[in-house]
C-alpha cells in the first residue's frame, strides 16, 4: 500500500462536504484530512504571498488510480477548484 495526499486550492459548497466525506470513508482509503486557513506564502524574493492551498486530504491505497477515482463529488474539483492528487514518499 502506498500513501497518498490530495492537495486542494479553491473552495466548494460547504453542503456538499458532508456527503463527499461519507464517500470516502465507505472507500476504504481515506486517512482523515482538514480545511486549512491563515497561512503566509514565503520565499527569498516575496515575503509574505496569498496561499493557494486550502485543504489537504490523506489515503492509503494500491495506487494513485484509486484516489484519481474518487475525484468526482470533491467540492473543490466540482467548483472549478484544483485538486492535485500526490504519492507521499517515505523514506
Amino acid at each position: 500500500m502506498a500513501e497518498f495526499m490530495m492537495l486542494m486550492k479553491g473552495s466548494g459548497k460547504a453542503e456538499e462536504w458532508a456527503a463527499y466525506i461519507d464517500k470516502l470513508i465507505r472507500s476504504g482509503t481515506f486517512r482523515g484530512g482538514s480545511e486549512l486557513a491563515n497561512g503566509s506564502c514565503v520565499n527569498k524574493n516575496v515575503a509574505n504571498s496569498e496561499c493557494m492551498v486550502t485543504g489537504f486530504m490523506r489515503f492509503e491505497a494500491d495506487n494513485k488510480n484509486q484516489i484519481l477515482a474518487l475525484l468526482p463529488g470533491n467540492p473543490v474539483y466540482e467548483s472549478g477548484g484544483s485538486v492535485e492528487v500526490l504519492e507521499l514518499v517515505i523514506s
